[in-house]
Formats: structure tokens, C-alpha cells, sequence
């Protein structure tokens, strides 16, 4: 499936790059258009989370019941009673994994057609013939970035770089046009095949500011994304009290700094960009889907209502309590 994605996402990426004449360009204009067609998934997703945050009084109603009692048979029947809940608005917890799920799809067969430009836009995907290229040009072949690597030193180092290669390799090149067919890797004479903590002896060293950008970035996204979330009572309950989930907000971030200092400029130049769509996204929905707000006299209303309904024993007449261990203290409610 990564193979056939990968492929289709690659006829997309050869028409960027036919666009732009540019890779690192053609990666932005690749990376708009990924975001475009995650648009309506991003939507029903939104859509989902607007639909629990309107249920929010009547949630909290149920859990207000429940207060202050922690026994197994007790936090069952609350389980049962927001699911029931669910149920009868028609909101369910799995529509939001959808839009999730495909994007977790995407992205692999996406990221390996951003790092292999030999294959996906030169054409160029004889194992073998790649494998000579980076045993002659002394290239790691399981390093991330290893075609661009290829590219850059078959651009930058001319006749001597270009003898290393052998005859299969010289004649696939060859046959799509020679080195300077090779795709572009430089921005403003910024030669962006490079990484970054190479490029900090050279001339090039403002490219340093590729990765800290990717840091602050990363680390804004993952903050918006927390702020514009919907989350449910339990949720906050859970996030509160774990205190791993507020150390990896700045874990993953400085992970990422570190792996994009290695990783070609031009990688973490899309990772950027990348970034940058993914928090207007967040903007935009919140601004067009906003979360509804409930004041006290709705939240009592809420709790009124419920106390007015009728317990459905139905929903608990599966649940063995004898067979739990646990019988609850609070027996009028069994």
C-alpha cells in the first residue's frame, strides 16, 4: 500500500517540480497540496469535536452524580450513562479517528517521497543503479537524505564526482539528460542539499536557523493544538494528573531540532512549511467552527433535566457485580 501511495503521491510531486524548476520550491508548492487534501478530513474532524463540546452541560450533569464515589461498580454505571448519552445525540467517539487514521496512512508514503527525489523526480528507481551511486559517492544507503546527498555532490563536484560513478550509473543519468537534470537543490544560490550542522563551517551557516525554527514552530503547534483541542471532562481530568504528557510538549520538539540539524536544509525547510499549514488550519477551524460556550444557569439546567429523568436499568443489566467482587455502598442506586 506505502508503494502504490507512494507512487501516486509522486506523479504529484513531478508536477511541482515541473512547475518550479525548484526542489526546494516544488516542496512547498507539494506540501500546500497535501494540506489541501486533508482539508475535508481536518473538517469532519473539527465538526466531530464541536458536536462532544455541545454536550458538555449534560456530561457534566452525569459525572456531577457520580462525585466523590470511585468504586468500580459505580464509575461503570457512569461509563454507561455518557456512552448512553452519546448514543441518543447521535455523537460518536470513533468518527473523529477516521480523518487520524488516514492521515497516518499518508504521511509515511508521503515522507519517503519527499526525501528520494532520484526516484520521484528524475525517475531514476533501479535498486541497483542507486546502490552504485552511493557505494561510489561514499554515501550512507540507509541515511535518510542519501539521494539528496547524491545530488548535491553530483552537482557540486563536478568532473571528479561525476568519474566515481560507474558506467550504469553514468548512463542512467545520462539518459534523463546529465547532472544538470538533476533536480535543483539550490534557493537564492543557497545550495539547500546540505545539512545544516555542515553547513555551520561554511558559508552557509545562517542555515542553523532552519532547525531552531523547526523547534519553535513545533513547539507553537503543539501548544495551539492543546489550546483549540476539545477536550472532555475526563480528558482533563487524565492531563492534569500526568505529568509525562507535559514534559513531551517540549521532549518532541527538541528531538525534532536534533534530527533536522542532520537532515538536509531543504527537508526541514518543508517541515517548516509543513508546520506553518498545519497551524492556519487550526486558526481557520477554530474561527469557523468554534467550540459553543455554556453559562452556570445552563450547566444547573442541565443537572435539573437530569434529575427529572427516569434510570434506565437496561443499560446495567448486563453488568455482574457478584462475578466484579465489588458490590457498591450505594445500594439504592443498584
Amino acid at each position: 500500500m506505502i508503494n502504490f501511495l507512494a507512487k501516486i503521491l509522486g506523479y504529484v510531486m513531478q508536477g511541482c517540480y515541473w512547475l518550479t524548476n525548484n526542489y526546494v520550491v516544488a516542496l512547498l508548492l507539494f506540501a500546500l497540496a497535501m494540506q489541501i487534501i486533508m482539508v475535508p478530513f481536518g473538517i469532519k474532524q473539527q465538526k466531530n469535536m464541536v458536536k462532544q463540546a455541545s454536550l458538555r452541560p449534560k456530561e457534566m450533569a452525569i459525572r456531577n452524580k457520580y462525585r466523590g464515589r470511585n468504586d468500580k461498580v459505580t464509575l461503570q454505571k457512569l461509563q454507561n450513562e455518557i456512552l448512553d448519552l452519546y448514543k441518543r445525540e447521535g455523537y460518536s467517539q470513533f468518527a473523529g479517528c477516521l480523518p487520524l487514521i488516514i492521515q497516518m496512512i499518508i504521511i509515511f508514503p508521503l515522507y519517503r517521497v519527499v526525501i528520494r527525489p532520484l526516484e520521484f523526480i528524475s525517475g531514476i528507481v533501479d535498486a541497483d543503479i542507486l546502490n552504485s551511486m552511493y557505494t561510489s559517492l561514499g554515501v550512507d544507503p540507509k541515511g535518510t537524505t542519501a539521494q539528496i546527498s547524491v545530488i548535491a555532490q553530483l552537482k557540486n563536484g563536478g568532473a571528479e564526482a561525476w568519474s566515481k560513478l560507474t558506467e550504469g550509473a553514468q548512463a542512467a543519468i545520462t539518459e534523463i539528460g546529465g547532472v544538470e537534470a538533476l533536480p535543483n537543490m539550490t534557493l537564492f544560490g543557497v545550495d539547500l542539499g546540505q545539512d545544516p550542522w555542515s553547513a555551520l563551517k561554511t558559508a552557509a551557516w545562517f542555515l542553523v536557523f532552519v532547525p531552531i525554527l523547526n523547534l519553535g514552530l513545533m513547539y507553537l503547534s503543539q501548544f495551539l493544538s492543546k489550546k483549540f483541542a476539545y477536550q472532555s471532562p475526563q480528558q482533563q481530568d487524565m492531563n492534569a494528573s500526568m505529568n509525562s504528557m507535559k514534559i513531551m510538549m517540549y521532549i518532541l520538539p527538541l528531538m525534532t531540532m536534533v534530527i533536522t540539524f542532520q537532515f538536509a536544509a531543504a527537508i526541514g525547510i518543508y517541515w517548516i512549511f509543513r508546520t506553518i499549514l498545519s497551524i492556519g488550519q487550526q486558526f481557520l477551524f477554530h474561527k469557523l467552527f468554534p467550540y459553543p460556550e455554556f453559562s452556570a444557569e445552563e450547566y444547573k439546567e442541565a443537572e435539573k433535566a437530569l434529575k427529572g429523568k427516569k434510570g434506565n436499568p437496561k443499560a446495567y443489566k448486563n453488568v455482574n457485580y457478584e462475578e466484579l467482587g465489588i458490590r457498591s455502598l450505594h445500594h439504592i442506586d443498584d
